[in-house]
């Protein structure tokens, strides 16, 4: 299993660093290792083993200090881009409406030159033998 931070545990179990070290460290409830630069580590087992379950995820607790930094972030940012989608929206709406109007005056000049062009002649009806004389 991986390997975190006193700090990271503590989240992952739910209780405080301090509560973790008096309770758990000191009387030996959960084994801490140190890591190279001789920084004590607890793996994710040990906290499993303890006490069940973990609260969160050792990912979720190493960006836990930068996530309300970065959530505002990144709502700002769909703000801006939400804005954005509004006004093309708008924009977009404005056209058909605009579109629409014109269709409607096209269809009226397309009835009035129907009307002008067409065939206004009278037809009479002649017979064969009336076309020769």
């Amino acid at each position: 299993m991986a390997k975190v931070t006193v700090t990271e545990a503590a989240k992952l179990a739910g209780i405080g660093r301090q509560q973790l070290y008096r309770g758990y460290i000191s009387t030996g409830k959960i084994s801490v290792e140190r890591d190279h630069q001789d920084r004590p580590q607890i793996d994710t087992a040990e906290i499993l083993r303890v006490f069940g379950e973990m609260k969160g995820t050792p990912e979720a607790t190493q960006n836990g200090q930068n996530y309300n930094s970065e959530k505002r972030h990144v709502d700002n940012e769909l703000q801006v881009v939400f804005q954005a989608k509004d006004e093309v929206i708008s924009g977009l709406r404005e056209q058909l409406r605009e579109a629409s109007e014109r269709e409607a005056w096209l269809r009226q000049q397309l009835e009035r030159m129907q009307a002008v062009l067409t065939d206004q002649r009278t037809t009479e009806k002649r017979r064969w033998w009336q076309f020769w004389g």
